[in-house]
């Protein structure tokens, strides 16, 4: 089988990818290993509780991810949180949970920092910016002080990473504080300056966030080929062979979009998988219970609560999630979803479900003030589930760039590098279609 282009994977880059080379009438398949679309996005609607056991929101940071929306014709279909999770996020604080400061006023008179560290941040825009990379930890600790570090930063990037911030590149997993700071000599300043403290609206949609994929693969319909893994891939003088369980496949371009863990297996050229094997993946598992409001003692108002590692919680966070989207639990229920695992719970993630479940349950009822009969649950385990964006990641770019370098048409997205976020994922998908 000859065609112009083959998309690997069909999870949020593949499918993005996909579309937009839809839209110019090009020939081309994409390839999944598994019998269904979506990749990290996965979206279960179960007893009346909607499940998101991948990102739980979409940035609408970009126009690409508007393009998108509209293109498939969801865009009236958004549903955006309710004002209140907006407004109240929280963090654990002394065996409190705390609201993290939302305004100047709310920032004066915060819990989380003491008066020192208030002042201190006053100094930021004197010092100097870094010239050369460095970890989260030393860039916030230099810029802001180490109370910031942990009882802010620390637990806002457990929600994204669930990393180690010792380890985490302040120049990629920090993106938005370290060209703020490149640009204007401090992050305050870069602030102001910038407009980026303009806020960013997220969304779903009444049935999840497979809404995007799945509508995506309804609109290219037979160019989707399931239960297609590929077992290698072959250079040729005119583009690349792709090895398949079921058959062989020739094209001129091709679009790798799988994790780095798969595509080093696949990939012809062993210093360039060598590289992709230091893409460290962090585990997590994703727990939903669904309770009756009645029975719940405590209720909390606000999209969710983080912890930091000192706190010695069983779980990464906890998103209150019928007070994000009223319509993801029955009326007189509420939905809570629980993420445990990460750096520094991986031990956790080797534990047998009904043992983990207990533990977290326990926690998480005694948090809310809960009794009485549990009214659903549900469990997802991701095994290889966050890429890290560690101090190797300049070193890992570099290398994708050479290797596409030195292989015509041979392209490679993902979110182990470059954004990790749903929308950074479908912006690469337009960029690498334009290429082309």
């Amino acid at each position: 089988m000859k065609v112009k282009t083959v998309i690997i994977g069909s999870g949020i880059c593949g499918l993005s990818a996909a579309h937009f080379l839809s839209k110019k009438h090009k020939d081309f398949i994409v390839l999944e290993e598994k019998n269904k679309v979506g990749g990290i996005i996965q979206s279960e609607n179960r007893n009346g509780f909607l499940c998101e056991n991948g990102p739980n929101t979409v940035l609408l940071n970009n126009t690409a991810i508007e393009t998108l929306i509209k293109d498939i014709g969801l865009w009236n279909k958004i549903q955006f949180p309710n004002d209140t999770s907006n407004k109240n996020r929280f963090v654990y604080q002394n065996g409190k949970i705390t609201k993290i400061p939302m305004s100047i006023y709310e920032f004066i008179f915060s819990p989380l920092l003491s008066f020192g560290s208030k002042c201190r941040l006053f100094i930021e825009p004197f010092i100097s910016k870094h010239t050369k990379n460095t970890n989260v930890f030393n860039f916030v600790n230099n810029r802001f002080g180490k109370e910031f570090h942990d009882n802010i930063i620390e637990p806002f990037l457990t929600g994204v990473y669930a990393g180690d911030t010792t380890k985490m590149s302040a120049k990629h997993s920090l993106k938005l504080f370290w060209n703020l700071e490149q640009s204007y000599g401090s992050v305050f300043k870069g602030f102001i300056k910038s407009n980026k403290n303009k806020k960013i609206k997220s969304f779903n949609f009444n049935n999840g966030l497979s809404q995007i994929t799945n509508q995506i693969a309804y609109t290219l319909k037979d160019k989707i080929k399931l239960d297609c893994g590929v077992k290698k891939i072959i250079k040729n003088e005119s583009g690349y062979n792709i090895i398949c369980h079921s058959n062989n496949i020739e094209c001129e371009e091709l679009i790798c979009t799988v994790p780095a863990y798969s595509l080093k297996k696949i990939i012809w050229e062993k210093t360039f998988a060598q590289d992709l094997e230091l893409v460290q993946y962090n585990p997590i598992d994703v727990f939903h219970f669904g309770f009756h409001k009645k029975n719940i003692e405590k209720p909390k108002e606000g999209f969710g609560l983080l912890t930091k590692p000192s706190d010695n919680k069983s779980f990464l966070g906890i998103l209150f999630s019928t007070e994000i989207f009223n319509f993801v639990s029955p009326k007189e229920s509420k939905l809570f979803t629980v993420l445990v695992g990460g750096e520094r719970q991986k031990e956790f993630c080797k534990m047998e479900k009904e043992k983990l479940e207990l533990i977290i349950l326990k926690e998480l009822e005694k948090l809310i003030g809960h009794s009485g009969k549990i009214q659903f649950k549900n469990h997802f385990r991701w095994t290889n589930g966050i890429p890290q964006y560690n101090m190797y990641q300049d070193n890992l770019i570099n290398s994708i760039k050479l290797f596409e370098k030195k292989n015509r048409n041979f392209h490679i997205i993902g979110n182990y590098f470059d954004g990790l976020s749903v929308s950074d994922c479908v912006e690469k998908g337009k960029l690498v279609v334009d290429k082309l």
